[in-house]
C-alpha cells in the first residue's frame, strides 16, 4: 500500500501525529459511549467503503502517552494492520499514530465543544517539509444519511492540509471533510477531488 493510502486511512480512523512513552495500562478510561463522537469501547467495529475498503477495530488495549491514557484502534486492510491511539479529554479527541517517516504527535481531530466557525491548527515538520493542518467546525447538530443509514447529532469538520519546503508549496492543499455522529463515530470522509470513504456498517459495544 502506498504512503498516500496509509495517510488517508490514518486520517479516517483516528480517522491524526510529541514523543510517546512505552508504558501499557490495563485500565480503560471511563466513557459514556452514547455521548461520544469517537467511541472506543472494546470490540466495537466500523467497516468503510471507498477505493480501498477497510475495517477499524477498538481492541480495548490502552497505552499511556505523555501521562494520558489512549485507546488502541486498528485499521485493517486485508492482512495489513495500522494502529492508532485515541484519547478524549474535555470534548477534545486526539490521535497518535505510528506511520513510517511520520513523527509521533498527538493531533486533536475533533473539538466538540467549539461552536460553528471555531478553528484550530497543528503544524509539524516531516522529512524537512513543513506540514500544516487547519481544522474548522463547519456545522453541528446535522442529520445526515450515508449509504442508506440515517444519523443525527452529526458534526462536520473540515481539515485543510498544506505542505511547504523552503517557502514553496510542494503540492496543492488537500481539503478533507469529516462527519462524526454521536454514539457512532466517523460516518463519512470526503477527500475533495479524490474520493469519499463512507461508513457501511458498524457495531458499537
Amino acid at each position: 500500500m502506498n504512503k498516500l493510502n496509509y495517510l488517508l486511512i490514518w486520517c479516517l480512523c483516528l480517522g491524526t501525529l510529541i514523543s510517546c512513552g512505552d508504558k501499557d495500562d490495563d485500565v480503560q478510561p471511563t466513557s459514556n459511549t452514547a455521548e461520544d463522537y469517537l467511541p472506543t469501547t472494546k470490540g466495537s467495529t466500523w467497516n468503510y467503503g471507498g477505493n480501498t475498503p477497510y475495517t477499524c477495530i477498538a481492541t480495548g488495549e490502552t497505552k499511556v502517552i505523555d501521562g494520558k491514557t489512549y485507546t488502541r484502534i486498528e485499521a485493517r486492510v486485508g492482512t495489513q494492520v495500522n494502529a492508532s491511539y485515541i484519547h478524549k479529554e474535555n470534548g477534545v479527541y486526539s490521535a497518535v499514530n505510528y506511520l513510517p517517516n511520520f513523527p509521533d504527535v498527538a493531533i486533536p481531530m475533533l473539538k466538540e465543544q467549539l461552536p460553528v466557525g471555531g478553528t484550530w491548527e497543528v503544524a509539524m515538520v516531516v522529512n524537512s517539509i513543513n506540514t500544516k493542518m487547519a481544522f474548522a467546525i463547519k456545522a453541528k447538530g446535522l442529520a445526515k444519511t450515508v449509504e442508506g443509514n440515517s444519523y443525527k447529532d452529526v458534526i462536520h469538520v473540515e481539515m485543510v492540509s498544506s505542505y511547504t519546503y523552503m517557502g514553496y508549496e510542494v503540492m496543492d492543499p488537500i481539503t478533507t471533510n469529516y462527519y462524526y455522529a454521536k454514539g457512532v463515530g466517523l460516518i463519512l470522509s470526503e477527500f475533495v477531488g479524490m474520493e469519499s470513504r463512507p461508513l457501511l456498517s458498524y457495531d458499537i459495544k
